[in-house]
């Protein structure tokens, strides 16, 4: 009876040495039997995901498939399912010797409107060439030449404006100060030019934020139009139906890119 009282207060007879070794045996393996179905797992996961980062997809050949690609990330960029294809190191490699982009976004210098990040594309698929306003200048239009020109042959130029524009803004504060010579410190005044023009023809609807965007869709309309009648390469290109210049606007707010605008 003594020796029952004593086995309730003190617990359960302490285990042999080989018990406790047993049991940690058993606690390892299970342990690493679990890791390894993880491993099992994630490992189609990771090499999906590699994949999908370095998926050597077909450059689009026709301006709808080039567009329709571009319609296509800029959706997952909206959603926030953003595949980020071709940005690792694999990518970067293939790309090192030789590339072939299938597109030129020409947009303006703006940071938040950064055309591989907005159209879900990565390293080697975009000609990117910027501009406060989206304004052309000589050298430029040269950039442009040499993307539709041999081997690249891009077959869409997009001229990307967005919302909220801060050059499309100073152009119309200048204008009404000073409606037949509006002002612009240092060369900025190159794009206030460029822009004030077209910025004249648009008639003030609704709130001011509004009417600047009217005319940011009226500048890339412009602007795409300029392109074709000042560049003889590619207006070549456009008339063989080999290249086609398309004016969007992208919103600030929504990520959401609007296309075929009209001035």
């Amino acid at each position: 009876m003594p020796s029952h009282a004593h086995d309730l207060t003190n617990g359960p007879a302490p285990r042999s040495g080989s018990d406790l070794s047993r049991r940690r045996m058993l606690a390892g393996a299970g342990g690493l039997l679990a890791l390894a179905g993880l491993a099992a797992c994630s490992a189609p996961q990771a090499e999906q995901q590699r994949a999908s980062a370095t998926e050597a997809d077909e450059a689009p050949r026709t301006a709808e498939e080039a567009l329709a690609r571009l319609r296509e990330g800029n959706a997952r960029y909206v959603q926030g399912t953003v595949k980020h294809p071709r940005q690792n190191a694999e990518a970067r490699a293939a790309v090192a010797e030789h590339q072939q982009p299938w597109a030129l976004i020409h947009g303006c210098v703006d940071s938040r409107v950064s055309p591989e990040m907005l159209f879900d594309q990565g390293i080697g698929d975009l000609f990117v060439t910027r501009t406060a306003g989206e304004v052309l200048d000589d050298t430029l239009v040269g950039s442009m030449e040499f993307a539709v020109g041999s081997p690249y042959e891009v077959p869409v130029i997009v001229i990307l404006g967005h919302t909220a524009c801060g050059a499309v803004t100073g152009t119309v504060k200048a204008l009404a100060e000073n409606p037949k010579d509006p002002q612009a410190p240092g060369e900025i005044a190159d794009f206030i030019d460029e822009i004030a023009p077209v910025a004249r023809e648009v008639k003030p609807e609704g709130d001011e934020a509004a009417h600047i965007d009217q005319v940011v869709r009226a500048n890339a309309a412009a602007v795409a139009e300029k392109l074709v009648e000042r560049s003889a390469i590619i207006r070549r290109a456009v008339q063989a139906g080999r290249t086609k210049v398309v004016a969007a606007v992208y919103d600030l707010n929504t990520g959401e890119v609007q296309w075929d605008v009209a001035g």
